[in-house]
């Protein structure tokens, strides 16, 4: 049996639109989505949602080559862990879809514009399909999915592909462009894939086990698509609606979280402005500490010249009249001694004389004194 990687490659370039087809036109669409209209609906909703964005398809590709010992819920939780959106995490458990996708990286990107572009429109290329392969009895309720028309709450009625066991998913590989025209072809139970393929008809891969939830809600639960009729329903617009919200609730968040940073950068900003300026102001401050220290410094020294100048000049003056005083009085001296009437220490020797010949003439005269007494007496 040929792998579903090989196999939906081969009908995925068959089904491309030539080069001169619109892809709006439902001619075009009904090529774009033959190969995977068939789908189950709990597959076909999470790979409409990944092809909007078709460069995450090949990073998921390569994080499954590096994850290929998970399994079940345990790759799940994984893969949201590394931050793939609920879409993607829904097809971890299908990486032969995934490969299949990132191979056909140009079909991908073309199915996740048209359903970009116009979901109605694409809606109803998957239902005009459907109902071809349905009427050419190539799709019908069988162990592996179930197959129903239901209505939608505007009345409209659609076909809805199931597994047959909620738990349980098998994706079906067929020939696009023999399925959807009618066969005569019989095939029995125990006929393979590949010849179910061969005769125009829908054969399965091994069935994928969800996960350990009996309601997996990757699947049927609150994304949305919800599987079966709910796919086409109000409830994909809700979905819609639903995750709008969430991103404007990211983007709120980011935006919220880019004003706080930009405010602590502003603050920050401010800061070092305050600093700077604060810095500044004391270099400042302290130059013109220096500029007033050095004034004070030099008035100082030229208070002190002007001391010393003027202690120099006064000194000069106190010995001026000193000077003048001992010549006045050499002047006095040398006048005294021309004179005769110097009385210095060598007037003494004059005056001594002049003692002298005053005792001798009162001893002199006290003789005549007394020698006329005695002769009175007599």
């Amino acid at each position: 049996m040929k792998t579903l990687v090989v196999a939906v490659s081969a009908l995925l370039t068959l089904s491309l639109p030539g080069p001169g087809a619109t892809q709006t036109s439902p001619e075009a669409l009904d090529k774009l989505f033959g190969p995977i209209a068939l789908y189950p609906d709990a597959l076909l909703g999470p790979m409409l949602l990944s092809a909007e964005n078709p460069s995450r398809i090949g990073a998921l590709s390569e994080w499954l080559r590096s994850h290929e010992t998970l399994k079940g819920t345990a790759l799940q939780d994984a893969a949201k862990a590394s931050g793939f959106t609920d879409s993607y995490v829904a097809l971890v458990l299908f990486p032969q879809v995934v490969n299949t996708m990132a191979e056909q990286l140009e079909w991908t990107t073309k199915i996740g514009q048209a359903f970009t572009a116009d979901r109605s429109a694409v809606f109803g290329s998957i239902q005009r399909l459907r109902t071809k392969a349905k009427d050419a009895g190539k799709l019908e309720s069988n162990a592996q999915q179930s197959v129903t028309t239901e209505k939608t709450a505007s009345g409209q009625p659609v076909i809805v592909i199931e597994p047959a066991n909620s738990q349980i998913v098998y994706v079906p590989q067929y020939n696009p462009q023999t399925v959807y025209v009618p066969s005569t072809v019989v095939i029995k139970e125990e006929d393979d894939t590949d010849a179910a393929v061969a005769a125009g008809l829908i054969g399965f891969t091994a069935g994928i086990a969800l996960g350990a939830a009996m309601d997996n809600d990757y699947y049927y639960g609150p994304y949305g698509w919800g599987g079966g009729y709910r796919m086409y329903d109000d409830a994909w617009d809700d979905w819609y609606d639903n995750r709008e919200d969430a991103r404007e609730d990211v983007m709120d968040h980011r935006e919220d979280a880019r004003e706080d940073v930009m405010d602590h950068r502003e603050d920050l900003a401010e800061e070092r402005g305050d600093r700077a300026r604060t810095s500044q102001e004391e270099r400042t401050e302290r130059a013109q500490t220096r500029t007033s220290t050095a004034a004070e410094r030099t008035d100082a020294r030229t208070t002190a010249a002007t001391d010393r100048t003027e202690a120099r000049t006064t000194a000069a003056a106190d010995r001026v009249p000193a000077e003048a005083r001992g010549q006045s009085q050499r002047a006095t001296s040398t006048t005294a001694d021309r004179s005769g009437t110097r009385s210095d220490a060598f007037s003494g020797y004059s005056n001594g004389a002049s003692q002298r010949a005053a005792s001798s003439r009162g001893a002199s005269s006290r003789s005549s004194s007394r020698g006329g007494g005695g002769g009175r007496r007599r």
